[in-house]
C-alpha cells in the first residue's frame, strides 16, 4: 500500500490507537537542533548527553543529518508500561514524531502531506485535516536548522560535525522563544 497524499481542505480519519507501530518501524526519525534542545531541556541534560546514546549523526555529503536512534528497531524512547507503548519523551518528542502519521514532503511545498501507509489507526477514528500549522512550524524549524548548519559548512569552513554542535551550542543556550514552550507546541497540533 502506498502513502496517499493529502492537501489543505483533504480529510482523514485518524485516532490514535497506541499500537506502536510508528515508534517500531525503524527508527529512521531526522532531528533538528531544535528537536535535540527540546529533548534536552525536557530530560534535564546537555544535548552532549545524548550524543552516540540516543542521538547519532549521520554525514552523507557534507551535510551532518542528527537521527534519533533506534534499538532491535524500535525507538529509544519506547517503552511498554502494562503492555501499551509509551514514549518517554512524549511532551518534547521529536516534530517528526508529533506530525505522524502525517509525513512531511518538502520545505518547499507546505500544501502536500503524506499519509503513512503503515500507521493501523489511519481511516479510524473522526475525520481530520492533517496539522498544517504544525507542520508550517516543522517546516520553519528545518530551513533554520540546515541553513545554520550548512552556512558554517559551506561557507564557515567547519567540518560538518563540528557546525551541527556549534548551531546546537548556540540554539540550545538561546532557548528563550517559543520553540521551548511545550504546551503551546502541543495545542499547535
Amino acid at each position: 500500500m502506498s502513502d496517499r497524499l493529502l492537501r489543505p481542505g483533504d480529510k482523514i480519519r485518524f485516532k490514535c490507537g497506541r499500537s506502536g507501530v510508528c515508534c517500531s518501524s525503524g527508527p529512521n526519525v531526522s532531528l533538528t537542533v531544535y528537536d535535540i534542545c527540546r529533548i534536552s531541556k525536557y530530560l534535564g541534560v546537555d544535548w552532549r548527553e545524548l550524543a552516540g546514546k540516543k542521538v547519532y549523526v549521520v554525514v552523507a555529503d557534507y551535510v551532518p543529518i542528527p537521527i534519533l536512534r533506534g534499538l532491535n528497531n524500535k525507538c529509544v524512547f519506547l517503552e511498554y508500561k502494562n503492555g501499551i507503548p509509551t514514549c518517554t519523551i512524549y511532551p518534547a518528542r521529536p516534530m517528526r514524531c508529533r506530525l505522524f502519521p502525517f509525513i512531511p514532503v518538502s520545505p518547499g511545498n507546505k500544501r502536500v502531506v503524506r499519509v503513512s501507509s503503515i500507521c493501523p489507526s489511519v481511516g479510524k477514528g473522526p475525520l481530520i485535516e492533517p496539522p498544517w500549522r504544525l507542520l508550517e512550524v516543522y517546516y520553519e524549524e528545518v530551513k533554520a536548522h540546515y541553513s545554520k548548519v550548512m552556512e558554517l559548512v559551506l561557507n564557515g569552513g567547519l567540518d560538518p560535525v563540528e557546525a551541527l554542535e556549534k548551531v546546537l551550542d548556540e540554539v540550545c543556550e538561546k532557548g528563550e522563544d517559543w520553540h521551548w514552550d511545550l504546551r503551546k507546541l502541543e495545542e499547535t497540533w
